[in-house]
């Protein structure tokens, strides 16, 4: 079975819902349509300009907002195939949506408008011709083949997660790229980024990578740090950010993880307990950066609290 088809496979199997009785298919493989944190706020302070940068794909909002920031390369890292399917879809849909409404237009599901729950014009089938002209290689088969075997909407309800997108008012807040100066510079430049998926599990990055990078964020997985490793998840998540260093430059920075509700001491996982936490991940390499909660985008929509990024400095 070649790739590809290993890929159509995987995604039958979401749509026709037999994770149903294989829960691995759905933890791991169900694409999420947008990102669920402040990337915004979380990434203005970084300077990205001409440097190597790496990122989590998950939704691929990390790959249009970074390549606002005007890097000289990026990689994104997945272990779920489809992920580097649908950052080619969503690159592709520049050449032919032409606003940030037709975008979410297209891509958007629920609460879409606030006058009824679901948006049925999503994933419309001619606008998807439309930019399949622009789609290449695998991915152009993979969308084409998915489209042609079922209804637009299973494909979008089906195929994704649909815990994180309230609503258009939160996308707009939270990424940078919806804005229209930002939008227009990404549908005029989509040719000039240099980019490149890799379905590779991050902590297997120094071996399948080898150029130093300067920027690497690994978006919220830190939140899973108790899945990753049971035993010394804290440790074992040091462990990974340490591994990740060998392939950065000096100063170079990884952003270990986005938590959301930082201050929630409730949560029965050891990266909630800051005093646990600063035992592992001291200063100066270590260092917290605090964002405002994005509400419509995460539980805990009623907390007070911040949201922050754990952020690592090579020295």
């Amino acid at each position: 079975m070649t790739k590809l088809e290993q890929d159509l496979q995987l995604a039958y199997d979401l749509i026709e819902e037999k994770e149903k009785y294989v829960e691995y298919y759905w933890q791991f493989y169900r694409l999420w349509p947008f990102t669920t944190i402040n990337m915004k706020e979380y990434l203005q302070s970084f300077n990205l300009e001409n440097k190597k940068c790496t990122t989590i794909q998950e939704s691929s909002d990390h790959i249009l907002e970074l390549f606002l920031k005007k890097p000289k390369k990026i990689i994104g890292v997945d272990t779920n195939p489809l992920t580097g399917h649908y950052g080619n879809l969503k690159l592709a849909s520049f050449a032919v949506l032409g606003t940030a409404r037709e975008y979410l237009d297209f891509f958007r599901w629920h609460d879409y408008p606030k006058f009824c729950k679901n948006n049925y014009k999503a994933f419309d089938k001619d606008i998807f011709q439309e930019i399949a002209n622009y789609l290449s290689g695998d991915s152009k088969l993979f969308w084409e083949e998915l489209f042609r075997k079922y209804e637009p909407v299973k494909i979008r309800t089906k195929l994704f997660n649909e815990t994180d997108e309230e609503n258009n008012q939160a996308l707009y807040q939270t990424l940078s790229y919806l804005s229209e100066g930002n939008y227009n510079y990404i549908v005029n430049n989509r040719d000039k980024i240099d980019f490149t998926f890799k379905n590779i599990d991050i902590r297997n990055f120094k071996e399948e990578i080898e150029e130093k990078q300067d920027f690497t964020t690994l978006s919220n997985l830190i939140i899973y740090a108790n899945s990753m490793d049971s035993d010394n998840p804290l440790q074992g998540y040091q462990e990974l950010i340490e591994n990740l260093s060998l392939r950065l430059n000096k100063e170079g920075k990884i952003v270990a993880g986005y938590l959301y509700d930082i201050e929630n001491e409730e949560d029965d996982r050891e990266i909630y307990k800051q005093a646990l936490r600063d035992k592992i991940f001291k200063e100066p390499e270590y260092s917290y950066q605090y964002v405002r909660k994005m509400h419509d985008l995460h539980k805990n929509e009623h907390s007070m609290n911040h949201d922050a990024v754990l952020v690592y400095t090579k020295k």
